[in-house]
């Protein structure tokens, strides 16, 4: 059903997306009740449901038939649930450590597939960097080492590695959004 409804999206048909949207509501809605924690009020619950499956139909040139529906979903919800707390100015109760990225053995497989196909874009958008650079996103946000550490090892201002790695944030950013990842992981 998900590969026809894929197909029927795919070639502009708004029927589709009623469908989708008549089955999968209660499932985005429940991703983004988990994802805020009872940070965000009900109505505004409704409104990023809304805006998922907005986000899905402008994003619908980029499916594929095989791939499943529901991770894409869950995806686009996250990134919705994440970009409504920027715009309040507020940090989304469960930000995602490296930690979240391992594999334990009763995890959705299509979750899973998800956060691997992330992961393997941030890597490649870490070789992309000048090794310095890399260096200092690896040792920061992996190895869980503080700027003043990371600075007196490399032999640079506290500053200076701030600076870097906030450069390094926006290019990988804008690397991951180039391929399709409407959020950085």
């Amino acid at each position: 059903m998900e590969q026809n409804w894929i197909v029927r999206l795919k070639a502009g048909d708004i029927a589709a997306l009623q469908e989708i949207m008549q089955t999968c509501t209660s499932y985005v809605y429940t991703i983004l009740r988990n994802i805020s924690r009872n940070k965000l009020s009900k109505e505004d619950l409704e409104e990023l449901t809304a805006d998922v499956f907005v986000q899905l139909w402008r994003s619908r040139t980029r499916l594929s038939e095989d791939m499943p529906l529901s991770p894409y979903l869950a995806a686009i919800a996250r990134n919705c649930a994440k970009n409504r707390f920027r715009a309040l100015g507020k940090q989304p109760p469960n930000r995602q450590s490296i930690e979240d990225l391992l594999i334990p053995d009763d995890t959705d497989l299509c979750q899973t597939a998800e956060q691997t196909e992330a992961l393997g874009c941030l890597v490649r958008g870490l070789d992309t960097l000048p090794p310095l650079d890399r260096e200092l996103v690896i040792r920061f946000y992996f190895y869980g080492e503080k700027t003043s550490e990371i600075a007196k090892a490399l032999h640079l201002t506290d500053t200076s590695v701030r600076v870097r790695l906030h450069r390094c944030r926006g290019k990988l950013r804008k690397f991951m959004i180039e391929r399709g990842f409407d959020h950085a992981e």
